[in-house]
C-alpha cells in the first residue's frame, strides 16, 4: 500500500496499489516497482496545525521500490494550489527508505517544499525548504498501529514531532475505513513551542477496481498552542495505481 498525503495531521490517506516485478534480483527476492497517481480536494489545507489555504486541489505522483521483503524506497512529487481567493501554491518532492524489523518499521525521509505567494495564505510566514526526519511505526496487531514522526524543517528552522494511533477496519472485500488520531509538539517551529495541536481523521476507501480507489474523509485539528486555531474540514482522494 502506498500512501501519499501532505495533510498535517494528518495525514494520512489510505489507498491501494499494485506492482510489477523486474528481472533483477536482490537476496533472491524480486525487486518490485509500483506507481500511484493521486488527485485530491480539501475544503481547508491544514498542515501540522497551520492553515495554508481555504480550499485546495492537489496532484501527486509517487512510486515504491520493494528492495526485499522488508526494505522499500518511496519517492514522489506533488503540486497543490488554492482554489479559493489567493494564488497560494505548493510544490514538493520526497524520498524515503523504510526497513521492517519484526513488528516495527523504521523510516528515514527527505522532503523538499517550495511555497509561492505565501503572503496570501492564512499562515503567511511559511518558507520553502527541506524537511529532514524519520519515523518509527509499531504494528500492535493487524488493525492497530502506533507511529511517531520527527523532523527538522529548514524553512521554519525548527523541529516538529507527532505521535498517532491508526486503526484499520475492513467493511467488505472492496472497502475499508481508517481512523487516525494523534498529538503534535514543536520547538521554534514558526513561533510555536511545546504542545502544538491534536488531530483526528476518519476516512472511507472504496476500491472501484484493483487499480482505482476513491477515499472521502473528514478531519479535525484542535489547537493546543495559543496561536493554533480549531479546524473542521473534509475532502476526497482519487487514486490510480499502475
Amino acid at each position: 500500500m502506498i500512501k501519499y498525503l501532505t495533510l498535517t495531521t494528518l495525514a494520512l490517506a489510505a489507498t491501494i496499489s499494485t506492482s510489477f516485478s523486474q528481472a533483477s534480483q536482490r537476496d533472491d527476492a524480486e525487486i518490485k516497482l509500483g506507481f500511484e497517481a493521486l488527485t485530491s480536494w480539501r475544503s481547508e489545507y491544514i498542515y501540522r496545525g497551520f492553515q495554508l489555504a481555504d480550499n485546495s486541489m492537489e496532484f501527486q505522483l509517487g512510486g515504491q521500490v520493494a528492495l526485499s521483503n522488508n526494505e522499500t524506497i518511496d519517492f514522489g512529487f506533488h503540486h497543490g494550489t488554492a482554489t479559493s481567493d489567493g494564488d497560494f501554491s505548493e510544490t514538493g518532492a520526497y524520498i524515503d527508505f523504510s526497513k521492517n524489523i519484526g513488528d516495527i518499521t523504521y523510516t528515514a525521509k527527505l522532503a523538499l517544499r517550495d511555497y509561492s505567494n505565501t503572503d496570501k495564505a492564512p499562515a503567511s510566514n511559511f518558507k520553502s525548504g527541506a524537511d529532514i526526519g524519520g519515523s518509527i511505526r509499531w504494528a500492535l496487531n493487524e488493525d492497530l498501529d502506533f507511529t511517531t514522526h520527527f523532523s527538522y524543517d529548514t524553512g521554519a528552522d525548527g523541529f516538529y514531532l507527532e505521535s498517532k494511533f491508526s486503526y484499520y477496519k475492513n467493511i467488505d472485500q472492496d472497502s475499508y475505513i481508517t481512523l487516525e488520531t494523534g498529538i503534535s509538539a514543536a520547538a521554534d517551529y514558526y513561533s510555536r513551542d511545546g504542545l502544538n495541536h491534536a488531530f483526528t481523521t476518519l476516512e472511507y476507501t472504496y476500491n472501484i477496481s484493483d487499480a482505482v480507489s476513491v477515499s472521502p474523509f473528514i478531519s479535525a485539528s484542535l489547537g493546543i498552542d495559543d496561536q493554533a486555531d480549531n479546524h473542521l474540514f473534509g475532502g476526497v482522494y482519487f487514486a490510480v495505481s499502475f
